[in-house]
This record gives structure tokens, C-alpha cells and sequence, in this order.
């Protein structure tokens, strides 16, 4: 029934069944990723990841990178990344993207993500089981099945405009035309997701990759809508070395496509200042000079 259901319903019936996600070209860019030898600097986490940092930037600068960024992506999906393809890369240098609101969820979106893309291995199969949801496994088994008999096809991107970039990185040159209003709240952080960003960390230091912890920049309405912003910080800090953009640029609404992701002249911008930052800290000049 879930394999009829997942092939002729349209997903605008589907409750308890989600096989569309894939959003933001995560099929093609773990495909890339497959086949990655060499790299000097990986990039992990969400949206704000594969929307942020342009691997054409970097190379300006001398240093090779891959973004593994996926949409929603939670530390559960963050260290099964690093796991599975980072610790192997062994990149001089990781940066591990946070935006705190997504410590906060239980990982079902990005799961999802990642199945519908077509990554299921037993990795994926055991997480899937610590997230413990019925529209998961459902999903999951028709991923499976979709994996042998290519029944549907994959969803690229779900944004006009969008363009895939080599690098794992996509382009967008929209601009916010609207203000988003956003009630005053407080992140809150699960402990299981805490307990999986720790673990992933602790992986990169027991591979002795270095890493730095980055939150990069959001709209100011967004950013400023929650209120324990100063909390996160110090919680970030002490797991490593961190960065916090919100407060090092100020962008302003013209260099985002919506109240969370830059557009390129945002990125342009951003990936100038960290490139920059990281430099004066030691991080970039090595890699530069190592090739």
C-alpha cells in the first residue's frame, strides 16, 4: 500500500508520506561528493550552508572546497555527514555552519531530505530509527524501493531561479521584497541534537581535522527576533572556536532572497569577510600557502 500510495498520490494528499523532498539539489551534490579525492575545506550544515558559501570565492583565494550542506540539516544529519564523508576526506579545515534554530527540531525534515535523494545506507536506516516517526518510515521504505525501480524521480530544487554550482554551493539572485514579521522567542536546544553536534566535534578532533564553528549571517528582523542570542554564544564558544556574523557584518535586507538566506552580492560579501577574518586567524594563509 505505501509503495502504490507513494507512486500515484500527489503530494498535496500525502499526511503520513513525504518522498518530496530533495530541495536544494541534494541529490547532485552528494553524487559530487562521491566522487571527491583531494579538498582543503568542507562546509557542513543547512540551507544557510549550500546557500553561503561559494566555492568559486574560495578558489580566488587559492583553496579548494565542497559544501555539504542539505536543507533543514540538524547536527543528528550534521555528524552523519562528517561520519560518512568528511572524516575520509580528511580536509585541512571544516567549517560547521549553526543556525541555532534547527537544535531545536528532531531532524524529520533533513531526514527526509536525505532519503528522498536517495541516500539510504545503514547509516541513514539507524538514524531514521533514533527519530522514531511514521511518516519517516514510510518514506524510508518507499525510498528504498524508488532506489531499485526509479519509479519517481527526484526533486532538484523546488526555487525558480536557483542554479546548481560545481562545489555543492547554489546561486540565487533574488532579492527580499518583503519584511517578515516574527514574534519574539527563544531558542530552545534539545539535548539530543547538542549530544550529536559533541560527538561530531569530538570525531573531527579525534581525526585531528581543525574546525571552526560559524553562524552566518540572517536577516536583522529574524536574527533579532530571538532572545537568547548571547546564551547560544557562550554555549557555541565553549565547544570551540566560533564565529558569530550577526555581529561582526550588518547586511542589509537587499543582500537576502528571504529573511534567512543571502543572495550572491550578500554571499560576495560574506565569503569576502570570513575568507578575511579566518585568514588574520591562521586558518586560510596556511591553506593558501600549502598550495
Amino acid at each position: 500500500m505505501i509503495l502504490l500510495y507513494g507512486t500515484i498520490v500527489p503530494a498535496s494528499f500525502a499526511v503520513n508520506f513525504n518522498y518530496f523532498g530533495g530541495m536544494g539539489f541534494t541529490r547532485q551534490r552528494f553524487d559530487e561528493a562521491a566522487k571527491l579525492k583531494n579538498v582543503d575545506l568542507v562546509i557542513a550544515g543547512s540551507s544557510h550552508a549550500y546557500r553561503g558559501y561559494d566555492p568559486r570565492i574560495f578558489k580566488k583565494s587559492g583553496i579548494s572546497m565542497f559544501n555539504f550542506g542539505s536543507s533543514s540539516q540538524s547536527p543528528l544529519q550534521t555528524k552523519y555527514v562528517l561520519d560518512k564523508y568528511v572524516t575520509k576526506l580528511k580536509p585541512k579545515l571544516v567549517i560547521i555552519d549553526v543556525y541555532p534554530i534547527l537544535f531545536g527540531v528532531d531532524g524529520l525534515e533533513s531526514q527526509i531530505d536525505l532519503i528522498s535523494s536517495g541516500l539510504i545506507d545503514k547509516d541513514i536506516v539507524a538514524l531514521s530509527f533514533k527519530i522514531n516517526n511514521i511518516k519517516l518510515y514510510n518514506t524510508l521504505l518507499f525510498g528504498a524501493f524508488n532506489n531499485q525501480f526509479h519509479i519517481k524521480k527526484q526533486k532538484v530544487s523546488d526555487n525558480e531561479g536557483d542554479t546548481y554550482i560545481p562545489g555543492g554551493y547554489v546561486q540565487s539572485f533574488r532579492h527580499l521584497d518583503f519584511k517578515k514579521t516574527r514574534f519574539k522567542q527563544s531558542v530552545i536546544i534539545s539535548a539530543t541534537q547538542l549530544e550529536a553536534f559533541k560527538a561530531g566535534l569530538e570525531e573531527l578532533r579525534a581525526q585531528q581535522i581543525n574546525f571552526v564553528i560559524i553562524q552566518a549571517p540572517f536577516s536583522r528582523s529574524n536574527y533579532t527576533s530571538y532572545k537568547n542570542n548571547d546564551e547560544l554564544d557562550r554555549i557555541f564558544s565553549s565547544l570551540g572556536e566560533y564565529y558569530n556574523f550577526n555581529k561582526i557584518l550588518n547586511l542589509p535586507d537587499s543582500m537576502y532572497y528571504d529573511d534567512s538566506h543571502l543572495n550572491q552580492q550578500g554571499v560576495n560579501i560574506y565569503n569576502a569577510k570570513l575568507i578575511d577574518t579566518l585568514s588574520k586567524r591562521g586558518h586560510f594563509g596556511k591553506l593558501a600557502m600549502a598550495n
